[in-house]
C-alpha cells in the first residue's frame, strides 16, 4: 500500500474536477461536445473554476488531520465558503462548483480523519465518517426561512437535496458510482465508463439541479431516459450510444442540467484515484 499524502489527496481531488468535466457526452451538462443546456459558462469556465479550487482540498485535508470536532466542523464551512467567494471570481459570477466545494470538500474532509484514525480506511468508512459528521445537518432546512433553493424544494416536495446526500455520507458515489465504474472499465474506456456511470445516477439520483431547472416531472423525464438508455445496452451498444447523445439534445431542448449528478461523478473519480492508498 503507497503513502497517502497531502499532496497526492490535493492533486486526486483536482483531477477529479477536470475529468468529470472532460467526460462526454453528458446530457445537458458542461463538455467537450457542447455546453449542455448552459448559455453562462463552458469547458473553459470549469477549468478557470477547477484551478481556483486545488489550496481548498489542501487546506480542507490538513484540518481533518485534526480530527472532527465542533470548532474544526465550523472552520471547515468557513473554508468552503471562501473557497465559494474565490470560485466566483474565477468564473466572474458563474456557478460552477458550488455542489461539488462542500460534497467532494467533505469527502476529502472525511478521508483525512478516517486515514489519521486507527479506523479502517476504505471508501465506505470516508462515506461513513461524512454520514456521521453531517447527522442532522437537513434540520437547517426547517430552522431557516424559505431562501435558498434548497429550502424552496424541501417547501414544496419535501425532498432534502444536497443535506440528505450529505446525511447519507455520499454513499452512492460508492454503491453506484465506484461499482459501476470497475465493471464497465472491464469492457469501456474510461470515458465511456464514466458516460455509463452517469446514466446510473441519472436514474437512481433526486437531482436538485434538474428539479430547479425543469421540475419533479422533468426529475421523471431524466430517470426514465436514463433507464431506457441504460436498457439499450449504454455506452456498449451503437443504440445505446446514439440514444444518450440523443439525450443531450432533448435535455438542452427542455433546459435540463441534472449538476448534482455531475457532483457525483466526481465522487466516484476521487474514490476511483485512491484506490491504491485503500487498507
Amino acid at each position: 500500500m503507497s503513502k497517502l499524502t497531502t499532496e497526492i489527496v490535493k492533486r486526486m481531488a483536482f483531477y477529479a474536477l477536470i475529468y468529470e468535466v472532460s467526460v462526454t457526452p453528458k446530457p445537458g451538462l458542461v463538455d467537450l461536445k457542447d455546453n449542455g443546456s448552459h448559455t453562462d459558462m463552458n469547458y473553459f469556465t470549469f477549468i478557470n473554476s477547477a484551478l481556483s479550487l486545488p489550496d481548498y482540498f489542501e487546506e480542507v485535508y490538513m484540518l481533518g488531520k485534526k480530527g472532527n470536532n465542533e470548532k474544526n466542523f465550523k472552520r471547515l464551512r468557513e473554508i468552503g465558503m471562501e473557497y465559494e467567494a474565490r470560485m466566483f471570481n474565477a468564473t466572474k459570477g458563474v456557478n460552477t462548483h458550488k455542489g461539488a466545494i462542500f460534497s467532494l470538500g467533505m469527502i476529502v474532509y472525511s478521508t483525512a480523519v478516517v486515514k489519521s484514525s486507527d479506523i479502517e480506511f476504505n471508501p465506505l468508512t470516508i462515506t461513513e465518517e461524512v454520514k456521521r459528521i453531517c447527522s442532522g445537518i437537513s434540520s437547517e432546512l426547517e430552522n431557516n426561512t424559505l431562501k435558498t433553493q434548497g429550502q424552496i424544494q424541501y417547501g414544496k416536495y419535501g425532498l432534502k437535496g444536497i443535506r440528505g446526500e450529505a446525511e447519507e455520507g455520499f454513499r452512492k458515489a460508492v454503491t453506484i458510482g465506484l461499482k459501476n465504474l470497475k465493471r464497465c472499465l472491464e469492457t469501456l474506456d474510461l470515458n465511456d465508463s464514466l458516460v455509463e456511470v452517469l446514466m446510473y445516477f441519472l436514474r437512481e439520483i433526486d437531482d436538485s439541479n434538474t428539479i430547479k431547472r425543469s421540475s419533479l416531472k422533468g426529475l421523471e423525464y431524466v430517470k426514465n431516459s436514463a433507464d431506457k438508455a441504460i436498457s439499450l445496452g449504454g455506452m456498449h451498444t451503437e443504440e445505446g450510444r446514439k440514444y444518450i447523445y440523443e439525450m443531450n439534445d432533448q435535455f438542452i431542448l427542455r433546459n435540463i442540467s441534472p449538476g448534482g449528478c455531475a457532483d457525483y461523478l466526481a465522487l466516484t473519480l476521487y474514490f476511483y484515484f485512491l484506490e491504491e492508498y485503500y487498507d
